[in-house]
């Protein structure tokens, strides 16, 4: 083999590498814009309270452990309050950030993370908090990474930190795109999701609280 079949193998070669590289890049970016007409009209349906949308576009496996409409009346329950409690969501459209489009071939995988802060106000109706109670309930949401601020004996404001819902799809989803919020604690969140995923989410979401705290550090030295 001379050097000219060599070097025209080597030019093909990395022809061909190119190509692939940009259709790659092409099909995320497509990707990219469907994720976010997905996580526009995710914000959209909270703010109009359309539970029968929200459910749709829960991951079908949450279904398989809590029936659909025990799902909408804990919808309900959140959006519009019951005897014990009310929490109003304002309706807003969060500044929210995609991830890179992540894909797991071995389990038919593909998704992206959105994060986003959020801030609601609750209430408590038959409940109210002295002093020391309402460090114990401060120390407690902090450590689920919300922020308290007591309004009243019986009312906050809470504004919670780097939320992240994956939209996502696979084989169990009949490769329909679905939703299904990140929740460290949450058993239901690892019996629906395969855990190369549990991996993924849980680095994407600490070094989202990485990079917040490196930017409040600066804002503190500054």
């Amino acid at each position: 083999m001379n050097i000219k079949t060599i070097t025209f193998k080597s030019v093909l070669f990395s022809f061909m590498m190119l190509l692939c590289a940009t259709a790659f890049s092409q099909s995320n970016e497509e990707t990219l814009k469907q994720i976010d007409k997905i996580a526009l009209k995710m914000f959209t349906d909270m703010n109009n309270r359309d539970y029968d949308a929200i459910i749709e576009m829960t991951h079908p496996k949450v279904f398989e452990i809590i029936p659909k409409e025990s799902m909408k009346d804990v919808f309900k329950s959140m959006f519009e309050g019951n005897e014990e409690f009310s929490i109003d969501v304002p309706k807003t459209i969060p500044k929210y950030k995609l991830s890179k489009v992540f894909i797991n071939e071995k389990d038919s995988l593909k998704y992206v993370f959105v994060s986003y802060d959020m801030a609601m106000k609750m209430t408590f109706h038959k409940q109210e908090f002295d002093d020391e109670s309402k460090n114990m309930m401060k120390n407690v949401m902090l450590a689920k990474g919300m922020e308290v601020s007591f309004i009243s004996n019986n009312s906050m404001d809470i504004f919670m930190k780097d939320r992240v819902t994956i939209v996502l799809k696979d084989n169990t989803t009949n490769n329909k795109w679905v939703m299904v919020n990140y929740d460290a604690d949450s058993p239901l969140f690892y019996n629906i999701v395969p855990a190369s995923l549990l991996e993924s989410a849980k680095s994407y979401n600490q070094d989202l609280m990485i990079e917040r705290k490196k930017r409040e550090e600066e804002k503190t030295n500054n």
